[in-house]
């Protein structure tokens, strides 16, 4: 058995403020030595046309800006193979088919050769308006979210041989 594959999906719009999070950690994560099983993948807001990629790995990581009722900056983890129905629907992508309905959808339809293990690392939003700027809040999260990142993958040793 080969070691597990993990995917960074940096999800976001460079021209909608905020939105633009994903991307931004994702240029910064690049620059950054990984483990030879991580990829980084930066994407726009179409999610549902990159199922297809997705499937090539065992375990997906997520970054997107979400409105669900956070605060601006606030960084959450979410497990999305342990969401109810009821908790998906409350989850709000800013983009037009959402990264959770995406997945959702890739499931229904591919079933086993999805990833096992699918995480979002999603962070509210202050402003989404047409621009290229953070908001303070959400430029003062990119720690929080790299802090993230970090621990997912120290929480997988078994996946990764990464050098101290």
């Amino acid at each position: 058995m080969g070691a597990q594959r993990t995917l960074i999906l940096c999800v976001g719009s460079r021209l909608m403020g905020d939105d633009a999070v994903g991307l931004i950690v994702g240029e910064i994560l690049l620059e950054r030595e990984m483990p030879a099983e991580v990829r980084i993948f930066e994407s726009g807001s179409n999610v549902f046309a990159l199922l297809d990629e997705i499937m090539e790995f065992d375990e997906v990581v997520i970054i997107d800006s979400i409105k669900s009722g956070l605060a601006p900056g606030e960084v959450v983890v979410i497990d999305l193979g342990e969401l109810t129905q009821g908790s998906m629907d409350e989850i709000q992508s800013l983009h037009d088919i959402d990264v959770v309905s995406a997945i959702k959808l890739g499931y229904e339809l591919f079933g086993e050769k999805m990833p096992r293990r699918i995480f979002l690392i999603g962070v509210g939003v202050k402003d989404i308006s047409p621009g290229i700027k953070l908001s303070v809040e959400v430029e003062k999260a990119i720690p929080k979210i790299l802090e993230e990142v970090s621990r997912f993958l120290k929480r997988n040793p078994s996946n990764f041989s990464r050098p101290s």
